[in-house]
């Protein structure tokens, strides 16, 4: 059961959360298009991201959805086969990142500017950290609807 009391409108419990506060859900709303919309980072190494999170968060949803519109990055990403050094490096970097940023080194970072640069490794923190949000929340307040595919 959720842990905040949820309207009986339409919706994932999720969204039910979020539309308690409309003006930071439409923030969300804007945050969230912004950064899928933007030419820096490609959609690719977005939805790569996005997937990657995905299965560290065991949101299964997410990790049956393509918004790339193609399925073959989901098994590529969620059995980490076939990855490209840069995405093997981009995944590491996450898995640190999320737990003990203060335990990435220069040589990480170093590792990570062969790929990618500056203005996009901050465009790709802004996605991470969108993205471990919204998890964050709906494991706090237990609005897990959204993350399983039973039922559906």
């Amino acid at each position: 059961m959720a842990r905040v009391l949820l309207t009986n409108e339409e919706g994932t419990n999720f969204e039910k959360a979020l539309n308690l506060i409309p003006h930071v859900k439409r923030l969300y709303d804007e945050l969230y298009d912004t950064l899928w919309n933007s030419d820096i980072v490609e959609k690719e190494t977005k939805e790569k991201t996005r997937l990657y999170l995905a299965g560290v968060n065991g949101c299964e949803t997410c990790m049956s959805m393509s918004y790339v519109g193609d399925k073959t990055l989901n098994q590529k990403v969620l059995r980490e086969k076939e990855l490209e050094e840069k995405d093997r490096l981009l995944f590491r970097f996450i898995d640190v990142y999320r737990v003990r940023p203060r335990e990435l080194t220069d040589a990480d970072m170093d590792q990570l500017k062969k790929f990618y640069s500056d203005t996009q490794l901050l465009e790709l923190l802004a996605v991470i950290n969108l993205f471990d949000q919204f998890h964050k929340m709906i494991v706090s307040l237990d609005l897990y609807d959204f993350c399983s595919l039973q039922g559906k």
